[in-house]
């Protein structure tokens, strides 16, 4: 296994994991981000397994966008819907992105 694929996995763990446990926080339940925490790091491992570097980080970049303009609402639920809308956005545009530089 090469430097690069160890590093995206390493990548979609991080950043999967991570937001399964942000999930948790933002839900006040402690087994919830537990839970999701596990699963995204499953997940993640396996995307950067198959070399999704590029869609992880435009996943990002739509959740984050996403949770800012969720932010202003001032009411939680919109937040977690409006970056779970960004994320899923933006891995779709994330998946032709993909396919148009392989």
């Amino acid at each position: 296994m090469t430097m690069d694929k160890k590093n995206d996995i390493a990548l979609g763990m991080f950043i999967l994991g991570g937001t399964g446990a942000l999930i948790g926080y933002v839900l006040d339940s402690g087994l919830l981000g537990i839970v999701a925490g596990v699963l995204g790091l499953l997940i993640g491992s396996l995307v950067g397994w198959l070399g999704g570097r590029r869609f992880l980080l435009i996943i990002c970049v739509g959740a984050v966008t996403g949770a800012a303009i969720g932010y202003q609402s001032g009411d939680r639920d919109v937040l977690i819907m409006a970056a779970g809308s960004g994320a899923a956005i933006a891995g779709f545009i994330g998946a032709q992105v993909q396919r148009f530089y392989d």
